[in-house]
């Protein structure tokens, strides 16, 4: 392909993909004049600087400086090369690029992938036509109306049926001649010693789709007797449970217009606030969000509303997903529902103005955790009420803005039933105490960890660097004390990391070492007493503050430690080869350095572009 056609096709590409319509999809954009603005996606503000012109088809974000056209923005918000970003935008569009090369590995993922969204999309039509076109079909059409959802809204979602026969689509795959490998690589059948079978049987089916649409695994719901009541496609190429939200293709409209989201746990919550025309719904399919899916949701919207069961598994699942959404720079509330309801059940009694209307009573992260603490305290003694005090204050370090606070610390007196003035002075004791306690545990860390394990020796305050590493492996090891998913895929990605701090080291090997399908985090007993007294302080590090840890950046700043580390002990071995060089040393070695050096810089330069700590 020549110059000219190249660019010929990339402009055509770009011409038929409207900046606002596409930026749209991921920002709520509003009109002020002439242009379009939102909240910047590349990094987290409050007031709008991401502006998108649609006369010169160019966006630009006044506070990081991100810029460019339609291209550069999918680049960027979909982190792909030139290559992919322009396949993506061309096919919105329906245009027809030539073939490109590909490397082989890249090549066989990509045939790969698209088989698996053929042969999702064949299954998806084959339990359709079971559901609505046979008499199989009856008994989960009969389940759908019960549960008062019209054909309309079922066939908006694709929802099928799985026969009860254990070959069905097993068969109907030979007959077309597809390969059962393949099929079982999708999670639609299972390889045994006799053979393949179908994994779903006497479901009722639900498709799981990618923000564009396309079927990347099936959720199914067990008609019949027997467990597990729920199943889901198991991880695939293209399906991976954690990073996907149920409905998002079908809600991305609704929530660009309305400029929110709210968040359920099910499929049939989301399938019936959109019958009855709340379609800003999508549904975290388990029992707390995690980040993949909270990154995912903050790229349609900021303003999420969290409406999950009214149990006390929701309430955690609840408490969970806020953190995170709050973590991440979101505005989020929380939806009360009544005792035992939950949304699907509550819009059946109720409609979609009952539901808005307890959308418009939802409260904040701070209202719904301090509810949640008081349901579970005992405010009829002296005692219960001083305890959940204590409960509420570690919520209250969280909150930065003083008048905010002072708020919250009104409304926790009222909610206690203990005068303002006592609260006060209550927490005015409770920040001295932290304070304090933070000081004694910083020496103690210094003189404990700094130079390995304990003695009762005292250790000289450890230099500003020193202190910095120790803190970042510090952070790393209380985040994956946090998250059991986010450890199990870091742990190759730690074994490059031989921590500096010795004690903190052989509790990442012992960390490295435990079966991950046990208890999460382990219990203080499975540890060494070398051990056992810090990992206790981590532990309750993380209850006095909650708040996720930013483990991939503590990653990236160890990433640049090591290799800031590494480039001044070159320098000075450099400096000393110049001396021995002036005597008449051998160069070999120097210039060897100096090359290795230049690789050095480099590899900072381009992993940490914003980095300017060596000269």
């Amino acid at each position: 392909m020549d110059r000219l056609t190249n660019e010929k096709i990339i402009s055509d590409v770009k011409e038929n993909n409207d900046i606002v319509a596409v930026i749209s999809e991921y920002v709520n954009l509003k009109q002020r004049g002439r242009s379009f603005t939102g909240l910047c996606p590349f990094h987290s503000e409050k007031t709008p600087s991401f502006t998108v012109s649609r006369e010169k088809q160019l966006f630009y974000c006044f506070g990081c400086g991100a810029g460019g056209d339609v291209l550069t923005f999918i680049m960027r918000i979909e982190n792909l090369t030139f290559g992919p970003a322009l396949r993506l935008l061309a096919e919105r569009a329906n245009i027809q690029l030539p073939e490109v090369q590909l490397s082989p590995t890249g090549k066989k993922q990509k045939e790969e992938r698209e088989r698996l969204y053929r042969l999702n999309a064949f299954a998806a039509a084959f339990y359709q036509k079971i559901l609505w076109q046979t008499k199989t079909g009856t008994k989960a059409v009969a389940y759908l109306e019960a549960r008062g959802i019209t054909r309309a809204a079922a066939e908006k979602f694709g929802l099928g049926y799985a026969p009860p026969q254990w070959t069905a689509l097993v068969g109907l795959f030979r007959k077309k001649g597809v390969a059962l490998d393949e099929a079982e690589k999708a999670g639609l059948v299972c390889g045994g010693a006799e053979g393949f079978y179908d994994r779903f049987r006497d479901r009722l089916l639900f498709p799981i789709t990618d923000p564009r649409g396309r079927i990347i695994g099936f959720g199914g719901r067990l008609l019949g007797d027997g467990q597990p009541k729920y199943l889901n496609s198991p991880e695939t190429l293209i399906y991976q449970k954690n990073r996907s939200l149920y409905g998002l293709a079908e809600a991305r409209e609704g929530i660009r217009r309305r400029g929110q989201v709210i968040v359920v746990e099910g499929y049939m919550d989301v399938i019936q606030a959109h019958q009855q025309g709340i379609d800003e719904v999508v549904a975290s399919s388990g029992t707390a969000l995690t980040p993949e899916q909270v990154r995912l949701l903050k790229r349609y919207s900021d303003k999420v509303f969290i409406a999950y069961d009214a149990d006390a598994a929701g309430e955690a699942a609840t408490i969970r997903g806020l953190d995170l959404l709050a973590a991440a720079g979101a505005d989020v509330r929380v939806i009360r529902l009544p005792a035992g309801e939950d949304p699907d059940s509550l819009l059946k009694k109720e409609g979609a103005a009952g539901f808005r209307r307890y959308m418009a009573e939802s409260v904040d992260l701070f209202t719904f955790k301090l509810a949640y603490i008081l349901e579970n305290a005992d405010l009829a003694t002296p005692t219960g009420k001083a305890r959940a005090v204590q409960r509420v204050f570690p919520l209250l370090t969280q909150v930065k803005n003083e008048i905010m606070r002072e708020a919250y610390l009104k409304q926790t007196a009222a909610a206690v039933g203990v005068s303002e003035t006592t609260i006060y002075d209550q927490w005015r004791i409770y920040r001295y105490n932290l304070r304090k306690n933070k000081q004694r545990l910083d020496i103690k860390n210094n003189q404990r960890h700094t130079n390995g394990i304990a003695d009762d020796q005292p250790q000289p305050a450890a230099p500003a660097g020193e202190k910095e590493l120790l803190q970042l492996e510090r952070q790393l090891l209380r985040g994956c004390l946090q998250e059991k998913d986010y450890f199990a895929r870091i742990k190759r990605t730690l074994i490059e990391f031989g921590f500096s701090t010795p004690l903190y080291e052989i509790l990442r090997q012992q960390l490295m070492e435990w079966d991950l399908s046990g208890e999460w985090p382990p219990p203080a007993s499975a540890f060494p007493p070398e051990t056992r007294a810090l990992y206790v302080e981590l532990l309750t590090e993380n209850q006095m503050n909650p708040l996720p840890v930013d483990l991939e950046g503590c990653l990236q700043r160890l990433r640049q430690r090591r290799l800031t580390d590494e480039i001044r002990r070159l320098q000075q071995e450099v400096a000393v080869s110049l001396e021995q060089q002036a005597e008449g040393t051998s160069p070999a070695k120097l210039q060897e350095n100096l090359a290795l050096l230049n690789e050095l810089h480099k590899k900072l330069r381009e992993e940490f572009p914003t980095f300017s700590g060596l000269t």
